[in-house]
């Protein structure tokens, strides 16, 4: 088979696998569904993937596949002004959390981890590579920089990407993958930058 055709097959069988699943959640998906989505026989389906789980993996790896690159430019065009580092971080990580293809995946996950706790840590581990620490770097460096006053690293970037996760992920969860986020991220965006820099800015991490 030429290269071009074995990739266009196994795209097909990964936009069907997306459907279904985020259509119908992981576990009442079957194979044979996903074939017939893509429109190619069961076997083909198991000639690229062994079983469910490592197809919804390499879907879950094509929905972050877009994102490759762009959290690794934010950090390398990092300057010391903090305000515009952190809202270009800020801004990527919205575009994120508010694409569609995404929240689909974050659902359908959400709604199997009681009985595939599983498919949760793999999800995790995805998007821990794609992030890969990036903000926690960023931080770590303005803060050894004496630009900002963070005692736990950790804590302060789950904070700073847990209110962006609150206007973006959170609404999905409640309306649908395709609802907008709560407020626009040109206006959101620097508001978060905004109060995470007043709350972190040198001396505040001394005050009682």
């Amino acid at each position: 088979m030429r290269p071009e055709l074995h990739d266009l097959r196994r795209d097909k069988i990964l936009r069907a696998a997306h459907a279904a699943f985020v259509g119908k959640g992981f576990t009442r998906t079957r194979m044979e569904e996903v074939a017939r989505g893509a429109r190619v026989a069961n076997a083909t389906v198991y000639a690229y993937f062994d079983t469910k789980e490592i197809l919804f993996e390499a879907v879950v790896a094509q929905a972050l596949a877009s994102y490759d690159g762009l959290f690794d430019a934010v950090e390398k065009t990092a300057s010391d002004d903090v305000a515009r580092s952190l809202t270009a971080y800020g801004r990527v990580y919205f575009r994120f959390m508010a694409d569609p293809t995404v929240r689909g995946i974050y659902r359908t996950v959400s709604a199997e981890t009681v009985h595939k706790p599983e498919l949760g840590m793999m999800l995790y581990r995805s998007a821990h590579r794609l992030l890969g620490g990036v903000l926690q770097r960023m931080l770590t460096r303005y803060t050894e920089q004496d630009l900002l006053a963070i005692a736990e690293i950790p804590v302060a970037a789950r904070m700073f990407e847990g209110m962006i996760e609150h206007v973006t992920l959170t609404i999905s969860m409640l309306q649908g993958d395709t609802a907008q986020p709560l407020h626009p991220a040109e206006t959101y965006v620097p508001e978060v930058v905004r109060a995470f820099l007043a709350a972190h800015k040198p001396g505040a991490a001394s005050r009682p």
